[in-house]
């Protein structure tokens, strides 16, 4: 996409289809060019030095297969239809057809090349998104959201939700270092932490239950007394926290007393997958439950194409985290995004709090905390439902939780 846009025929592009809609899994990339000159932006994309094989080659569309084995699709449309073909080829296909079904509703007709009266057949408009949802009664209706899972209805009551933003993170609340199973340094972390200009960040490594992680309790509080060191001076406030292990009966690492010394505590499921519904309900629900937990890290503890996810009792949990004040991950690395966009739905009619954050083990997974706002996005998360949007007071008072000192 970088590398259409630098070209000189090219006025505009961008992603469409399941990547512009942020889905968590994709079969193809498509990109969507306008310009007037088609040939050169053609011949530019098939000549791109990671194309494998040119699959098919037009005047409007081209496809190729990437070194690494994945479809690209791009189309070319004239500048003055951008918006028409950008709503059409970013679909869903459900959302399109609800559009569509509006569109003729009002005597008009929708397609990639505009909005037209279905009798003359003349051009309304179709050089922005905004404008052909306006022109239909609705306000531009973001794509992530694009999946026709009432956002069309909202969208004509004037209830679209105010979506999360990656600017709002304040921090993020997940984070390991080599201490355990990290590739980095503490100060590797922290130093890229504040270059990405946080408020806030905590560093969560493993507890002493997760055996191969050698961690011990001497080890967590030298860790404290060096993270005390590098905050001082520093404008970034520097959380000491640890990713705790749910036991089988719903325990969690270390005695009350060691827990109320650190700032933040995630908690999650790491082992004996295999229970029964039942158990794993009764084991998440307790761990939520502890007066010292106050996350709960990757819910479902699936891997996309790799793991399923936990059986359990989803509205139970999502009932005991909303009365406990415990919230919920959403797991920004790719190949978690836990809990999914159709959980967050569900989980936000009981009240749940969510923590958007990125399981780090790198400086260079930080960056991953788009996927995270985008999953969220997908499940209509807004700002006020996920506490590390909050300012460090207000968040130190949802970490409080069960803690009567601090």
């Amino acid at each position: 996409l970088g590398e259409l846009k630098s070209l000189p025929q090219v006025r505009r592009a961008d992603y469409a289809g399941s990547l512009r809609r942020m889905c968590e899994t994709i079969g193809d990339i498509d990109l969507l060019v306008a310009s007037g000159e088609s040939s050169p932006v053609m011949e530019a994309f098939a000549s791109m030095p990671y194309v494998q094989r040119v699959l098919a080659k037009g005047d409007t569309k081209s496809s190729i297969l990437t070194t690494k084995g994945l479809q690209v699709d791009v189309r070319v449309v004239s500048p003055d239809v951008w918006g028409a073909a950008l709503q059409y080829f970013t679909g869903s296909k459900a959302h399109n057809v609800r559009i569509r079904e509006m569109a003729v509703r009002k005597g008009l007709k929708l397609s990639e090349y505009g909005l037209f009266r279905a009798k003359s057949g003349k051009l309304i408009v179709a050089e922005t998104e905004k404008e052909v949802y306006e022109r239909l009664g609705l306000p531009w209706i973001p794509a992530t959201l694009r999946e026709d899972r009432g956002e069309v209805e909202a969208a004509l009551q004037g209830e679209l939700p105010q979506l999360l933003q990656e600017k709002e993170i304040k921090g993020d609340l997940h984070t390991h270092t080599d201490l355990t199973d990290g590739l980095a340094p503490l100060e590797e972390m922290i130093e890229a932490a504040r270059a990405r200009r946080y408020a806030y960040y905590a560093v969560t490594d493993h507890a002493e239950l997760l055996y191969m992680q050698r961690m011990t309790r001497e080890k967590a509080l030298a860790q404290r007394k060096r993270i005390q060191q590098l905050e001082k001076g520093g404008d970034m406030t520097i959380l000491h926290g640890s990713e705790l292990n749910i036991q089988p009966d719903g325990s969690v690492d270390w005695d009350e007393e060691f827990l109320s010394g650190f700032d933040v505590l995630v908690a999650s499921v790491h082992s004996h997958f295999n229970q029964s519904k039942d158990e794993m309900t009764r084991r998440i629900v307790k761990a939520m439950e502890h007066p010292l937990v106050n996350i709960v890290g990757h819910p479902t503890a699936r891997l996309i194409g790799r793991r399923p996810p936990l059986e359990y009792d989803l509205e139970t949990v999502f009932k005991a985290a909303a009365r406990t004040g415990t919230a919920l991950e959403v797991n920004s690395f790719p190949d978690r995004l836990d809990l999914k966009d159709e959980h967050l739905l569900w989980a936000r009619q009981h009240g749940v709090r969510f923590a958007v954050s990125t399981d780090s083990h790198s400086p260079v997974h930080l960056p991953n905390l788009r996927f995270g706002v985008a999953t969220a996005q997908r499940g209509w998360v807004t700002r006020s439902e996920v506490i590390n949007t909050y300012p460090l007071s207000k968040l130190r008072r949802f970490l409080a939780k069960g803690r009567t000192t601090r």
